[in-house]
């Protein structure tokens, strides 16, 4: 009520100042609108009109500006709306491949795409679903298409060089991740991506090299190790890839004075030493590496170089020397007892198996060997009873990966299964990190040694 009354208050003034304009200017005045055109009026209707064409003007202007506003508001608020969406689509579409449901997450995603057809990571969640699903073919066709509409975004190569992979078009993937590394030189998933690709088709001096780029982007300690680790092993796998056997060895003898501890650079060199009949140099190699703490590969090495003929003495000598410098090593009175076993001195190793102590007892490679010693006795039952030990502890083969558990009857250096390097280890070793794998808790316990 009181707005109404100062609004009401307010005109009246108005028209009262409007009326006594009008009452002091009575006579006419002409405003000349054009060279032809001129307008006569009294000078209060002149000002009345000038102020109201004035405000006219103002709230035109006004009313456009707020206008504008309003429409950019309406823009902003659809687009606010069409992301939500989108990303609703897309978190649900990814929800439906996690959960192995690709159709529908194909259906969902392609509206998606429809919606915003530059959606790159719509497209790339697209085009996971046939990879994820192992349609590496309709993948890179899909691909092959985005890459030219959307142009070489280095995530697009990414995916197109893993459907090149997939059909095992692998030098083409190649080339498509050295497209994705130029476009992107300092990305990681580029660079371990064109790393593994090298190391697919065994090019491992150019694996070797993408991986010292990889290692200089590393800044978390943990990972530059882990990266440091594995450029050793694919210089490893550089060195045994020369031909020559002295250029071999040569490369093997650069890896392994700078990295001293590296077992399968010291296993490989003794390797090519033999083939070049420099035995005694191969077993000098070996010996240094045993003392500096190698296992599995050097033991089994050395057993087969010093088996048999006039070195046989040097075995024995070299077993039994190892266990007194590591009397509380399991490890080493295996290797023992079973060097014992093989030369026929069933009652020493049967001695040497009595003494190794917890955990390695119940180790795959104690009870294999304790069967083999009772077969030589002829306790078949005994035998029997501790190869079913063996089995329960986790089998019987010769060398295990540490990594992928994959079973070998020779150690390696290389791990083709997982990609690993120096993880070899023989059954009579402890897992790192870890106790030995303990026997079946309802499993009878092997005969005692008398």
């Amino acid at each position: 009520m009181l707005r109404l009354t100062i609004v009401l208050a307010i005109i009246a003034a108005a028209l009262v100042g409007l009326g006594y304009l009008f009452y002091l200017n009575p006579e006419s005045v002409t405003v000349q609108l054009s060279r032809e055109t001129s307008w006569h009026a009294p000078l209060p209707l002149v000002l009345l009109a000038a102020f109201l064409i004035g405000a006219a003007l103002t709230f035109a202007f006004g009313l456009i500006r707020e206008s504008r506003h309003a429409v950019l508001g309406w823009r902003t608020q659809r687009g606010a709306r069409r992301a939500r969406r989108q990303l609703v689509r897309k978190e649900h579409g990814l929800g439906l491949a996690w959960l192995g449901e690709h159709e529908k997450a194909r259906a969902l995603l392609a509206k998606a795409l429809r919606d915003r057809p530059d959606d790159l990571a719509a497209f790339l969640l697209f085009a996971r679903t046939f990879l994820d699903a192992g349609e590496h073919r309709r993948a890179l066709g899909v691909l092959q298409e985005g890459l030219d509409t959307r142009g070489p975004d280095p995530k697009l190569l990414l995916f197109l060089a893993e459907a090149q992979r997939g059909v095992g078009e692998h030098r083409a993937a190649i080339a498509t991740l050295e497209r994705a590394r130029r476009a992107d030189p300092t990305s990681p998933r580029v660079l371990t991506a064109l790393r593994d690709a090298y190391a697919a088709v065994g090019s491992w001096p150019d694996a070797a090299r993408v991986q010292e780029t990889y290692l200089l982007a590393m800044r978390e300690p943990r990972a530059h190790a882990e990266a440091e680790r594995r450029l050793v092993g694919m210089r490893y796998q550089s060195a045994l890839a020369v031909q020559d056997p002295a250029g071999r060895a040569a490369e093997l003898r650069n890896l392994l004075r700078s990295h001293p501890d590296f077992e399968p650079a010291a296993v490989s060199l003794g390797d090519v030493l033999i083939d070049m009949g420099q035995a005694r140099q191969a077993e000098r190699v070996w010996r240094r590496a045993l003392a500096r703490g190698a296992r599995a590969g050097i033991l089994d090495r050395l057993e087969r170089l010093l088996r048999g003929g006039p070195r046989v003495r040097r075995l024995d000598t070299l077993t039994r020397r190892l266990v007194q410098r590591r009397p509380d090593d399991g490890t080493a009175r295996l290797f023992r007892a079973r060097q014992l076993v093989r030369d026929g001195r069933i009652d020493d190793a049967a001695a040497e198996l009595a003494q190794v102590p917890p955990p390695w007892s119940s180790l795959p490679g104690y009870h294999a060997l304790l069967a083999e010693l009772h077969v030589r006795r002829g306790a078949h039952e005994d035998a029997v009873t501790a190869f079913r030990h063996a089995l329960a502890a986790g089998g019987v083969g010769a060398f295990r990966c540490r990594v992928c558990a994959v079973e070998a009857d020779e150690w390696r250096g290389f791990c083709s299964s997982c990609g690993s390097f120096g993880s070899y280890q023989s059954n009579f070793e402890l897992a790192d990190g870890a106790g030995p794998p303990s026997a079946m808790p309802a499993a009878t316990p092997p005969t005692p040694i008398p």
